[in-house]
């Protein structure tokens, strides 16, 4: 079939297209959803069961053991990670990639998983409370608001964020609204010891007034003529003066004793608080907004803010809601952003083709440009594919890309028309000629991104939507190159009727690489030893190529983890962090500090990892006007936090865009025995420490911290008829508190907590003391008639297993103006030689581990990839040789990256490796079109010599086009830190190596075909 001809005797029918084209495309850009990153499935879920009173080894041996067992058995699994504390278990739970492609296939695991669970609860010991399981670990609260209130208390604050909460869930769109850094408010009823055993009021007897007097019970109805009648009792307790006025018990003498008259009772803030949540030096409340998967964020946030602007008049005057995080600008900032570098990379396409290709062929192949841009975009909006920065970026890069097919046809056209051939004739020859080659080259192309596509794994997952926008555009590009090329040079080329035959007389630059090209003919072995050795000094040179994984975040915010000794209590916790916080309030530039004492956040964006509940661990996000001042605001706040606080660790550092979290470093230890493990991850921090360029040295399992045992004595209890749960439930109720009822008020269940006075529970040294209540007298005995004295001993307060083998992780971060890799290449071989006890292993994580296990991911795919490559080229020549000679060529890309690289001192990160393995396909696409212009030229009969350099002479221009244009294109994405490393890859490589191949190729094909350069027409 004659497409070419039929698309210009059709002229209708292809302007239909055009137009449809553009508007589908228009109409897709203004409609199509927004991220700012890509989303990514986070296929982990939480398991927490409590197992209150146990040791973090009693946990995990009778506890996390059992489950890990059971969660093992389904096929789905990936890994299983644990973390065992005193009391309570935590476990996460990977899945493979292959089995959840999809959401909905990961909610289907995660009904598995729990079937899986409740199964495995009737192996768990007694004590053990119910697991609870949290599969939306990876909800993205793109939307963040902290709520600061002036005169109000704490439960007022609250009481407003839940109508706000309820008011932005009715939101088109929104999917969840979480809350963080509510204080949970009790009913405390203090009783002292004296009191109790002055008036001889039974203890029991309080517990179980408390607990049965706000107990939600039936009265039972009854019939009442033909209608049935509910009875519903009343008396509940409705009010704190309410518990106070309980009585208790009557005296002999009749008088009552009431629950006021031994107590103090009062409503409060539980403590040990376990999380809290400051703004700007005040309490908040944060408050997270997500949306629904795949909705345009832009739009769905817009409508919440238009919510909160709305619901504005209800808000009491005092209260103030502050916007942290707004997914919905950043996106649309971003995407403002890149669609100005798309802009601005177009630009520079269209005015290099119009100086270099003339005004008619410029707008030729720029309207072709438009069309597939346009194409692309509404091809992207039908198959479900966002605009993000991953998109976008592959637009950029695929512009230079785009036109390649184009100018070779529009080449061929002006080329034939100048000779005086008929249009019509001279389009339908040069698409019967290129058409075939061109798809040929562009499916090399194509494959050459295919491992980004198709590789498994979150990395790949994360950089996936390059592939496939490369594979539509390049396609779409092949499409009109064949169709509305010749048809827009039929329409805007003039047929020169006096045209000679002959062609026309070179320019100096075709005359130039004609003279070039003939004496690396005539000297082929030494073009041949020449280019050897350049790519041996490349090689050589790559040693000085620095490496990275992804870059920082150009987000204007700083991130510090401040962690104390394990087991700080969260008041000390809170005192450091209020100092801390107090600083960075006044460096230059802070726009907004939030700060999290005794865990993590809620997840605003996908990057951000929250850190599990731990009293000693606090966090401070901190937004800046301008990202470039992070650069020196982060060696600032870490040398304060090193030298202000000598008993913490301190990590300052920026977002990373795309995947990873943890700490750059990471020696991780697996074997049989915790204490072994513990020696080895100190020898790792030290050889760190010795280094110097680390900081923020750590294990994964923290400092052992101090416990004291009451030494149970059951001689002397059973006398005095005290059991071991009547010791614990003593101490818990002296120290902690115990929860024995419930206060109803509207939808809120608020504890009813019985403990001791402040002044006997902050005294350990009263311990002994403690009065346990005797089952067999029903009276009270103190502890020390029940135990053998007391003892302190230190132990683990965290283990960590993976796959139920212990393991602990060394970790470390590098110095402010250090790579992770600098650090890491100095300390490997040192820890490496640590020596491993028999049944132990040594692991490497961090961003060694994961851009080890990124690579690897993409590695598994790249054979098929080069074989597909190999197999299009093979069959485009039905030769051996043709292919061969390519293929030598594309090493040469190594020259041009190494100069790059070793010049702009950037590191090759993952985008830059992708950008490496997509030179492969560039370069393979110019030479096709150069091995099939030779091979043509010869079978057309032209003396073989002649029509190897009449054949370089002829391409020369569509090549070093198609060059220039992809790499003026990619230019904009220098200055974007994402795509930094690959577009230094693909200028200097693809310029680089496209210089060589014009050379080399030639040289290689006279050398494989044997042609002499006697081989002339005479």
């Amino acid at each position: 079939m004659d497409i070419a001809k039929l698309t210009i005797q059709n002229k209708l029918i292809s302007v239909i297209i055009i137009c449809l084209t553009i508007a589908f495309g228009f109409s897709s850009y203004q409609n199509m959803a927004r991220f700012e990153d890509p989303e990514f499935i986070i296929r982990t879920a939480q398991i927490f069961v409590p197992y209150p009173g146990a040791s973090p080894l009693e946990v995990a041996e009778e506890v996390t053991e059992r489950l890990e067992r059971a969660l093992q058995e389904l096929q789905e699994v990936d890994s299983i990670s644990s973390t065992s504390s005193a009391g309570k278990s935590e476990i996460k739970v990977d899945i493979k990639s292959e089995f959840s492609k999809t959401k909905s296939e990961l909610q289907i695991i995660w009904t598995k998983l729990r079937n899986k669970i409740n199964d495995a609860k009737s192996s768990l010991p007694p004590g053990v409370g119910t697991p609870v399981v949290f599969d939306d670990f990876g909800d993205v609260y793109g939307l963040s608001y902290l709520l600061t209130a002036e005169g109000y208390s704490p439960d007022e604050l609250h009481a407003y964020a839940k109508n706000l909460q309820g008011d932005i869930l009715q939101v088109e769109g929104v999917a969840k609204v979480a809350m963080t850094g509510v204080q949970q408010e009790g009913i405390f009823v203090e009783i002292a010891r004296e009191e109790v055993a002055a008036l001889g009021v039974s203890i029991n007897n309080i517990y179980s007034i408390l607990d049965k007097q706000n107990t939600m019970v039936s009265a039972g109805n009854t019939q009442i003529g033909e209608q049935r009648v509910f009875i519903d009792l009343t008396g509940e307790i409705d009010s704190v003066d309410t518990i106070k006025n309980l009585l208790i018990s009557a005296s002999g003498d009749g008088k009552a004793i009431y629950l006021k008259d031994i107590a103090n009772v009062y409503r409060g803030f539980q403590s040990p608080t376990t999380k809290l949540v400051r703004y700007n030096s005040k309490p908040a409340i944060s408050l997270g907004v997500a949306s629904v998967l795949g909705t345009n964020v832009v739009k769905v946030f817009e409508r919440v803010d238009a919510k909160i602007i709305e619901a504005e008049s209800r808000r009491p005057i005092g209260i103030n809601i502050h916007e942290y995080y707004h997914q919905g600008e950043v996106v649309q900032a971003s995407v403002d952003n890149f669609v100005v570098n798309v802009i601005v990379a177009l630009i520079i396409v269209m005015v290099t083709l119009l100086i270099f290709m003339g005004l008619n062929s410029g707008i030729v192949i720029g309207s072709v440009l438009l069309l597939t841009i346009f194409a692309t975009l509404a091809t992207m909006d039908a198959s479900g594919i966002p605009m993000h920065r991953i998109s976008l970026g592959a637009l950029i890069i695929a512009l230079g890309m785009m036109v390649d097919n184009a100018i070779v046809v529009t080449e061929g056209m002006l080329v034939g028309i100048k000779k005086g051939q008929k249009k019509l004739a001279v389009a339908t020859e040069v698409v019967k000629q290129t058409k075939w080659p061109l798809l040929g080259g562009t499916l090399v192309g194509i494959v050459a991104f295919a491992p980004i596509g198709l590789a498994p794994g979150d990395t790949a997952e994360f950089t996936g939507h390059l592939f496939w926008v490369i594979l539509i555009s390049l396609l779409y590009s092949w499409l009109f190159a064949v169709t509305l090329t010749p048809l827009f040079c039929y329409m805007l080329f003039k047929q020169d009727k006096n045209a000679e035959q002959s062609q026309e007389k070179p320019n100096k630059l075709i005359s130039g690489y004609q003279s070039l090209i003939t004496a690396a003919l005539h000297h082929r072995w030494l073009t041949v030893a020449i280019v050897i050795g350049m790519f041996a000094t490349s090689m050589w040179g790559f040693k000085f190529v620095k490496s990275g994984f992804f870059p920082a975040s150009t987000t204007p915010q700083m991130v510090v983890d401040f962690w104390l000794p394990e087991g700080t209590d969260i008041e000390k916790t809170k005192k450091n962090m209020l100092q801390l916080e107090a600083y960075i309030q006044k460096l230059e530039g802070v726009e907004g500090v939030q700060t999290l004492i005794g865990g993590g956040g809620l997840r605003f964006m996908l990057i951000y990892g929250s850190e599990s509940p731990n009293s000693s661990y606090g966090q401070i996000l901190t937004k800046v006007d301008d990202y470039k001042k992070l650069d020196a605001m982060l060696p600032q706040v870490q040398n304060y936090i090193d030298q202000s606080f000598p008993d913490a660790q301190g990590k300052v550092w920026r977002f990373v865009m795309g995947p990873g979290g943890g700490s750059k470093i990471e020696a991780t230890f697996k074997g049989p025995k915790p204490s072994v493990l513990r020696e080895l991850a100190e020898q790792a921090k030290a050889i760190m420490v010795r280094d110097g360029g680390a900081l923020s040295i750590k294990d994964t399992w923290r400092q052992q911290v101090r416990v004291i045992e009451p030494q149970y004595s059951p001689v002397n209890a059973q006398r005095a008829g005290v059991d071991r749960k009547s010791v614990s439930d003593a101490l818990q109720k002296n120290f902690t508190g115990q929860t024995v009822g419930l206060y109803r008020e509207g939808d809120e269940l608020i504890p009813i907590i019985v403990r001791a006075p402040a002044k006997e529970r902050l005294q350990i040294t009263d311990i002994s003391n403690i009065q346990v209540l005797s089952q067999l007298t029903g009276k009270t005995v103190p502890l020390a008639q029940v135990t053998d004295g007391f003892k302190t001993i230190w132990r683990d307060g965290i283990l960590k297993r993976e796959d139920r083998i212990w393991t602990i992780k060394a970790q470390s971060d590098p110095v402010s103006g250090q790579l992770a890799s600098e650090v890491f290449n100095r300390i490997r071989p040192q820890i490496e030689a640590i020596a491993l006890p028999d049944g132990y292993t040594l692991e490497w994580d961090g961003e060694y581990g994961q851009s080890k296990e990124s690579n690897e991911m993409l590695a598994s795919t790249i054979p098929l990839g080069l074989l597909a490559m190999v197999l299009i080229v093979v069959v485009l020549f039905n030769a051996i040789k043709q292919p061969i000679i390519i293929w030598l060529v594309v090493p040469l890309a190594l020259i041009g990256v190494v100069v790059g690289l070793v010049t702009t001192q950037i590191p090759l990160e993952f985008m830059g490796i992708l950008g490496l393995l997509s030179l492969s396909g560039l370069l393979i696409k110019n030479a096709i079109v150069l091995v099939d212009q030779m091979d043509m030229e010869i079978r057309s009969g032209k003396a073989r010599f002649d029509a190897v350099v009449d054949s370089a002479n002829s391409r020369m221009r569509p090549v070093m086009m198609g060059t220039l244009t992809t790499v003026l294109g990619v230019i904009p994405l220098y200055f974007d830190a994402f795509f930094q490393s690959m577009a230094v890859v693909l200028v200097f490589g693809l310029l680089f190596a496209t210089l060589l191949t014009l050379i080399l190729i030639p040289v290689l094909y006279t050398i494989f075909m044997k042609i002499s350069p006697q081989e002339i027409a005479e």
